[in-house]
């Protein structure tokens, strides 16, 4: 005969986390927890003001894979090479003769990757009085050959960036036309619709360097040099050089060059902060009014299951999408209407259905017999016998309001400010990153999300072992 299920909440909590299912959910748990508290120490930054400000993401490779992907293909995916302004060698020639400065920058880095990069972009940062100076930006191949990659006239004055980037989509229209008349007229290159300056910069010389399907890579020590003609003996310029890679850190970018890292460690807090309050205030108050509702019968108990039966047929989702639609509220009011609208609810007729049990019992009528108030014998006798049994509600309720938030986020209706699980996956979902092979921007924030509802049902599977006798027999 199987042994009767611990009352106790120190027995029943002592028990479970003895169970399998209880050990390898408690372990999932501490990780979880884990990724809590590496949070501040990865990304200390107020990422509730920075996760949406494009600026702040600017030195990141746009839609690269996590670093580890390397395992995936043959050979040594790119990483950025990052050429500061301390980095690059400067003379500085003023001719007095005709007011002239001339200043050169100029800086080497050596490319051994496997691959193509992603991007190439230049920051100019420039001093000037009255005249705005001449800037030409070329690129040194290992072959000995010199492309110029821009000849402008910068706008900006420092601290704040011009900014050129070399790539298909938003490159300088003139560094096309450059590359394109440079790689047809030196290497008899066959000229194609959409060339890839970040192809053919770093291609072997040949007809097929225009085309990014057919071109070779050339490896080798690479030389940036700019050269400023400037009409005052004061203006300065400074250069930084990005050769972006097409991976990075342990998660990846997405289309805004945000690190994936940092929104899936603080999805963790979120998605547990948001599911683990939902879940233990919605269940300890239908908890609470389970058990007027069975031990004080009556009126009170007819009122408490018709409002059960009514919130039970209310789709909270629904009233969710259309509050978000209007108000965009923040995470913390959709957990106020969360909780307003289950104030009763499934919870309410299983703790009813217990205390009905409970009452009959020989300890219950005897504090009934010793005159003790109903008030007394619900806080002193009913609730400690029901307790146990709400652990096993709430761990399976998290699971519930992470996926709930989950989903509001997804739709673009959550909370307009975190970085969450949902919201991650929403734009991944916007932006076709299925579709075009961005798999780390799905998988990952879905890991996350399956990991931590996971661990929270083999928790409640544990306890519902516990306390289930049928359980307890298997």
């Amino acid at each position: 005969m199987a042994a009767p299920p611990a009352l106790g909440i120190v027995a029943t909590l002592k028990d479970a986390f003895r169970t399998v299912p209880g050990i390898v959910g408690g372990g999932m748990l501490v990780a979880l927890l884990a990724m809590v508290v590496i949070v501040p120490i990865y990304a200390p930054f107020d990422v509730v003001s920075t996760w949406g400000d494009v600026s702040a993401w600017v030195d990141n490779p746009r839609l690269a894979g996590p670093e580890w992907s390397d395992i995936f293909v043959p050979g040594t995916l790119p990483r950025t090479i990052t050429i500061q302004p301390e980095d690059f060698r400067k003379t500085k020639v003023v001719s007095e003769t005709f007011g002239i400065t001339t200043i050169v920058l100029r800086s080497t880095f050596d490319f051994s990757a496997d691959y193509f990069p992603g991007e190439l972009t230049f920051r100019l940062f420039t001093t000037f009085k009255d005249i705005t100076p001449l800037v030409s930006v070329q690129l040194e191949r290992p072959d000995g050959e010199t492309v110029e990659l821009l000849r402008t006239t910068p706008e900006n004055q420092a601290p704040t960036a011009n900014s050129y980037p070399f790539s298909q989509t938003i490159t300088v229209p003139e560094t096309l036309r450059n590359i394109r008349a440079w790689a047809t007229s030196n290497f008899n290159a066959t000229d194609v619709a959409f060339p890839k300056p970040e192809v053919t910069l770093f291609a072997e010389g040949g007809e097929d360097m225009l085309d990014p399907h057919r071109a070779r890579l050339m490896r080798g020590e690479y030389g940036i040099r700019v050269i400023a003609v400037a009409f005052d003996s004061e203006d300065n310029i400074d250069g930084r050089f990005l050769v972006f890679g097409r991976v990075f850190g342990l998660a990846g970018t997405d289309h805004l060059r945000r690190d994936l890292l940092t929104g899936i460690l603080w999805g963790a807090p979120v998605a547990l902060a948001f599911g683990t309050v939902a879940a233990l205030i919605v269940i300890l108050t239908q908890t609470v009014f389970g058990a007027i509702s069975g031990w004080y019968g009556g009126r009170t108990d007819e009122a408490v299951q018709r409002a059960s039966d009514f919130f039970l047929i209310i789709p909270i989702l629904p009233i969710l999408i259309l509050i978000s639609i209007f108000y965009r509220p923040s995470i913390w009011a959709i957990l106020f209407v969360v909780v307003a609208f289950s104030l009763v609810g499934g919870t309410s007729k299983v703790i009813r259905s217990i205390v009905l049990q409970v009452k009959q019992e020989q300890y219950v009528e005897s504090a009934t017999s010793y005159g003790a108030s109903k008030i007394r014998i619900l806080f002193k006798h009913i609730f400690p016998r029901v307790m146990p049994y709400t652990f096993a509600l709430i761990a399976l309720a998290v699971p519930a309001y992470i996926f709930l938030e989950a989903s509001l986020a997804f739709l673009g209706l959550g909370d307009p400010v975190l970085p969450t699980w949902g919201s991650l996956l929403g734009t991944a979902y916007n932006n076709n990153a299925m579709f075009n092979g961005f798999w780390w921007w799905i998988a990952l924030p879905s890991a996350g999300i399956i990991f931590a509802t996971v661990a929270f049902a083999l928790l409640g599977y544990s306890f519902d072992k516990v306390l289930n006798p049928r359980l307890r027999e298997q």
